[in-house]
């Protein structure tokens, strides 16, 4: 059997512990991350339960100067369900032709092991760095409220200042900016009715065909055209509504899924929503909504362009790869531009292992040599 690199080995054990939010929790996942930095040497190691079960591990590695603002990496310990019909076992962690198997092998446990082993050679070989080193495992960032990176923030256990890498699947390119991320339930009352006296109804149901067209038709017509992510988008994730065929539908929910590109704000997001809710029910007599928000209102966002942790993963993948790193743009958000939101810092990057492709997939995998590839440039990254 081939030895691996100690990242592969420790992403493919991480695999092996179901950790799915919602379905499940982290507990188990915590615990082992906790037991696992509790062996290194050097780090201090601290937990933050967030709910019962939701536990964020925290190690820190201190380094000999206090001038410096720390380096926080974060990799999440929750992954999304498992659904579909898989040809692998999904907690199995099978290593095959160069691929780890498995729900969270890409999204993103191959990025929090290259962290924490990153951790655990700086520990080894008693590394002097310029700053205090953070990793930390974080719960609930596939949630829609975030809420292991909010906890961190709320009680102040990230220093303000501090400069942040998120290990998700980049596959191994630079990300300085993330999209825009705003859902929206959307409740539109009409009134129920005999289908053979549907005038003493009013149609929910038309009204909600009504919204989501103008949605489509407004969103289509912006004028933005990001250089990386293209266009804004607006997709409908969820519609629930109705009694019977022969009923007018007296009620209607929707879910909302907005994608912002820079330079949109949320408050024009929300304008969009709110005119779209506004024009379509005036469009059938009877119905009305309420619109309301789904998790946080999360604007785009992009790194500081003078962060020095842009400079410092070029020089690293430079030395480990031979070649410059490509820039890319995150579609999504992520713990450390949810940090971000809440505090203002943009000292942040995203950069890890995976293509994001394989993220909630079916047969999720990831390459396992860009695991140890990812692992030897942040060694170089956290030196700098």
């Amino acid at each position: 059997m081939a030895e691996y690199h100690e990242a592969i080995q420790l992403a493919q054990k991480l695999v092996q512990i179901p950790s799915e939010n919602p379905t499940g929790n982290e507990d188990s996942c915590s615990r082992f991350v906790e037991n696992w930095f509790s062996g290194l040497e050097n780090v201090k190691v601290t937990t933050q339960m967030v709910e019962p079960g939701r536990t964020n591990v925290i190690a820190k590695y201190k380094s000999g100067s206090q001038n410096l603002a720390p380096l926080v990496i974060i990799g999440h310990m929750d992954t999304v369900p498992v659904e579909g019909t898989w040809s692998k076992d999904p907690f199995g962690g099978e290593i095959e032709n160069g691929k780890l198997y498995g729900r969270g092998s890409c999204d993103m446990k191959s990025g929090l092991a290259s962290a924490m082993v990153t951790l655990k050679e700086v520990s080894q070989k008693e590394v002097k760095l310029k700053r205090d080193l953070f990793v930390i495992a974080s719960i609930d960032e596939e949630g829609p409220y975030m809420k292991g990176s909010v906890a961190l923030v709320e009680e102040g256990l990230i220093p303000e200042n501090a400069h942040l890498i998120a290990t998700e699947p980049t596959n191994l390119t630079l990300s300085t900016v993330h999209k825009g991320t705003i859902w929206y339930e959307i409740n539109i009352q009409g009134k129920s009715a005999h289908g053979g006296n549907a005038h003493l109804g009013a149609d929910a149901g038309h009204a909600a065909a009504e919204v989501i067209t103008r949605l489509k038709k407004q969103v289509n017509n912006l004028p933005y055209n990001h250089e990386i992510f293209g266009r804004p988008a607006i997709s409908v994730g969820i519609i629930q509504g109705g009694q019977k065929t022969n009923m007018v539908t007296g009620s209607v929910r929707i879910e909302l899924d907005f994608r912002l590109v820079p330079p949109m704000t949320k408050e024009e997001a929300n304008d969009i929503v709110r005119e779209a809710v506004k024009q379509g029910c005036r469009e059938v007599t009877g119905t009305s909504a309420e619109v309301k928000h789904y998790g946080w209102e999360r604007p785009p966002l992009e790194s500081s362009p003078d962060t020095p942790l842009i400079q410092a993963t070029e020089k690293g993948y430079m030395e480990v790869m031979g070649e410059d790193i490509k820039n890319s743009g995150f579609p999504a958000y992520t713990d450390v531009s949810m940090i971000g939101l809440k505090t203002g810092n943009r000292n942040l990057i995203v950069f890890g292992p995976g293509h994001l492709d394989q993220a909630h997939a079916i047969d999720e995998f990831v390459d396992i040599q860009q695991i140890e590839q990812c692992t030897n440039v942040l060694f170089k990254v956290v030196q700098n």
